[in-house]
């Protein structure tokens, strides 16, 4: 369980679409819920984009958050390859 949320919360904040939880779906469900509509989709056309939110990193802090994920020190087997997980 522990892992699954680490790779959603991973997967939202550098943005891997096939990791992340923060969809369309999502941004409806905010919007039924009348809670942050400045994260509502946009139509433009036949495209529907979502803006980016709050906590989305530019690429120099992806790069800097890997980097220090990847310079983790940590006990033999209390661990996963996080390398394996991005």
């Amino acid at each position: 369980m522990f892992k699954r949320m680490c790779d959603s919360l991973i997967g939202t904040l550098l943005n891997i679409n096939r990791k992340m939880n923060d969809g369309l779906n999502a941004r409806l469900d905010l919007i039924e819920m009348n809670i942050l509509g400045e994260l509502a989709p946009i139509k433009i056309g036949k495209r529907t984009y979502l803006p980016l939110a709050c906590y989305t990193m530019s690429k120099y802090e992806k790069i800097s958050f890997c980097q220090c994920l990847k310079g983790v020190k940590v006990p033999q087997g209390h661990s996963s390859n996080v390398k394996s997980s991005l």
